[in-house]
């Protein structure tokens, strides 16, 4: 078995946290863009006034 320092196991943690958290961040990014376009292109027929 590969042995390998606390250190080197802290740093490669990070990196894979600070990956992952990216990945979500875009997710999340790219989601929020498709509701906000979507939103934006449709027609208000919820909010329509009624006399």
């Amino acid at each position: 078995m590969i042995h390998v320092a606390a250190v080197d196991q802290a740093f490669l943690l990070l990196l894979i946290v600070f990956c992952l958290g990216s990945c979500f961040v875009r997710v999340f990014w790219e989601l929020e863009q498709v509701r906000a376009r979507r939103t934006a292109t449709s027609p208000r027929r919820r909010t329509r006034k009624r006399d």
